[in-house]
């Protein structure tokens, strides 16, 4: 019904205008950085020669982790990783343009550039 479509709507925006506040991704950045400068520290009495290894795993975990946190805070950007809303509202209005027998109007293709489902 159309209060269930006003509701999630209103909810989507909210989550689209709620942003992170900047203290707690600065914070997380920080001590992943501190954990993954100071690590290899603690490990390399027992690790050795294999520390760097180790120490490269965990910077990866640690960094990729932070950046996959950055990418989710706004899922309704027009990104690739992000959610396909230009194709998922598409689908939408040609639906409903069938369902009321109107005639559905053309796709603006995109640009090689951006020739991607979003």
């Amino acid at each position: 019904s159309n209060c269930q479509r006003c509701t999630i709507q209103t909810a989507c925006e909210r989550i689209h205008n709620t942003s992170l506040p900047l203290a707690y991704s600065l914070l997380v950045h920080r001590t992943a950085f501190l954990y993954v400068v100071l690590g290899p520290f603690a490990m390399v009495s027992f690790m050795g020669w294999w520390t760097p290894l180790f120490a490269a795993v965990i910077a990866y975990t640690f960094f990729g982790l932070d950046e996959l946190a950055r990418q989710i805070q706004e899922p309704f950007r027009d990104e690739p990783h992000c959610l396909a809303l230009t194709a998922m509202c598409r689908t939408i209005e040609v639906d409903v343009c069938e369902a009321l027998g109107m005639v559905v109007p053309p796709y603006m293709k995109a640009q090689p550039k951006t020739a991607l489902l979003m």
